[in-house]
């Protein structure tokens, strides 16, 4: 099935960082057909060895952790926990979603599901050219930045501070200073700080399952056909 394109908001810059490389700062850029830098290469061991070794040493368990974010995911929505931004979602003007590189695969489904429901989303993923203006966004659009671990949203606080928009935060870890200059936090867990066995696991399998909830919300509110 091809479905069609959202477009994508015109943003013509991107402030490169100088910290040392992250898995979120890499994402999907790497091809086998350039070698990695020392750099790169830990970020990546980090990111995918971590839960890997909790496993060995720690007895984690996956099956047992994503029950437990699932579960507390479902009682954010039990709880009436996205009310408030489902409704914002179909009052606004646009929608955009910014995120690492390394969250963009998770959210492109929740894109798509959305086109179902008439109600087109912009992703924006931190690599991008158009990331660095986020700040342009008017006060009747919605910014939804997805940051299990926090680390992301400290990188692009100015630009999100500049942001005129209605934000929401989508996180699983603490970070009250940062939060509050949110209009509205949904945190789906918590232990998810980059460097966290929990990091990719909410990274990937908590931010997939908690658009997919919320998508299941904004459509049995809004969808046309009830």
């Amino acid at each position: 099935m091809t479905l069609p394109s959202t477009g994508r908001i015109a943003y013509p810059c991107h402030k490169e960082t100088t910290e040392g490389a992250r898995m979120s700062e890499i994402g999907f850029t790497i091809t086998p057909s350039r070698e990695l830098t020392a750099d790169e290469l830990a970020s990546l061991r980090r990111h995918y060895l971590t839960y890997a070794r909790a496993e060995r040493d720690e007895v984690r368990d996956l099956h047992a952790d994503l029950d437990a974010i699932y579960d507390g995911i479902d009682s954010l929505v039990r709880a009436g926990g996205l009310a408030r931004t489902i409704t914002t979602l179909n009052q606004c003007g646009k929608v955009v979603v910014f995120s690492t590189d390394s969250s963009t695969l998770s959210l492109r489904e929740f894109q798509q599901a959305m086109l179902a429901v008439d109600k087109p989303i912009t992703l924006v993923a931190e690599s991008a050219p158009d990331a660095g203006t986020v700040a342009d966004l008017c006060s009747d659009d919605v910014l939804i930045v997805v940051t299990t671990s926090n680390g992301f949203a400290r990188r692009q606080r100015e630009a999100i501070e500049q942001s005129k928009a209605f934000k929401i935060i989508v996180t699983a870890s603490k970070d009250p200073d940062l939060h509050a200059i949110f209009d509205e936090v949904l945190t789906i867990g918590e232990g998810s700080e980059e460097g966290s066995s929990l990091h990719r696991v909410y990274a990937t399998f908590g931010v997939t399952y908690f658009f997919d909830r919320l998508f299941s919300q904004y459509a049995r509110a809004y969808d046309r056909e009830g």
